[in-house]
């Protein structure tokens, strides 16, 4: 007879491992920034490359959101062990999915409210 390895238990473990996962990288964003604007790594839309200053800025306020993001999304798969088990991995990318377009929302508009349309910071 084979065991099913997609026991509420091993949801659980991988869930917590796909958000360990994301912390490791969420550190080495907040750790090593990227220096220069690039195409290849960093936080990257038309707004952050307009300038390094922007860059610099969008890239240290990305890295840090992230990073809390994913300290908080260790609770989404404990939680979902008591309330859905067999959906836990699933739920849990999810969420963090939404949680990582909530990131991009707000260093938008932490680049707005700091930045002029042409990456010149506001005084």
């Amino acid at each position: 007879m084979i065991s099913n390895p997609y026991t509420d238990q091993n949801q659980l473990y991988i869930a917590l491992g796909y958000c360990g996962l994301m912390l490791f990288i969420a550190w080495l964003l907040k750790k090593y920034p990227p220096k220069k604007i690039n195409h290849l790594y960093g936080y990257r839309t038309k707004r952050s490359m307009k300038s390094q200053f922007t860059w610099d800025s969008a890239n240290k306020y990305s890295a840090l959101i992230f990073f809390k993001i994913c300290l908080y999304s260790f609770l989404i798969p404990v939680a979902l062990y008591f309330l859905y088990p067999q959906l836990n991995v699933l739920i849990t990318i999810v969420a963090n999915t939404l949680l990582l377009i909530y990131m991009l929302y707000a260093t938008e508009k932490h680049l707005k409210t700091c930045f002029d349309s042409q990456g010149t910071p506001l005084e």
